[in-house]
């Protein structure tokens, strides 16, 4: 009976011990960090660049939405960001980011001739003054997202005249209107 009891205690010890080896050998999932967002994250210099991504609905013009963080703790960067030849600028105060996502508070990077269709990737260049730049392949998506609804470019207007459909409701009179 007593060796039953040693076999028992040693297949458990052993299955115990199998049981936690696997974790023991295999790196833990905290060490590897994992980009969950749709954009892409890079750095130049003293600048990151995170979550970078193009909104497009018609292939051709495309809306740059990122954040671009200056690192340096005294001096503003000026950020250059290429896309399809076409270059627009961002300055990033001291220590501080830049949402261009959020058009109430930043101008929008529109760019006209981008070549961006939505699903594909597109080569987007950062650069700054007397630093090396970084290109990214960056993705992009279409304002058929709901999270991306409000982000797509605007249409560059023609030069076309559009009249409104309605006459005015006042009838016009002979008095002067004091100008």
């Amino acid at each position: 009976m007593r060796a039953r009891v040693l076999v028992s205690v040693a297949v458990a010890a052993t299955i115990a011990l199998g049981a936690t080896g696997c974790e023991f050998m295999s790196p833990a999932h905290t060490v590897d960090i994992k980009q969950i967002t749709d954009g892409v994250n890079v750095s130049t210099g003293k600048v990151d660049v995170r979550n970078a991504l193009l909104i497009s609905d018609d292939g051709t013009a495309a809306r740059f939405v990122g954040t671009l963080v200056n690192n340096d703790e005294r001096d503003a960067i000026t950020v250059s960001v290429e896309v399809g030849g076409d270059t627009e600028t961002v300055l990033v105060p001291a220590n501080a980011h830049v949402d261009l996502a959020n058009d109430s508070q930043h101008a929008t990077l529109d760019f006209d001739s981008a070549d961006a269709e939505p699903g594909s990737l597109a080569k987007v260049y950062f650069s700054y003054p007397d630093t090396e730049g970084v290109s990214a392949n960056v993705p992009v998506l279409s304002s058929a997202q709901e999270e991306y609804a409000t982000l797509a470019p605007t249409s560059t207007p023609t030069g076309a005249v559009t009249l409104p459909t309605e006459t005015p409701s006042a009838t016009p009179t002979d008095e002067p209107s004091g100008d």
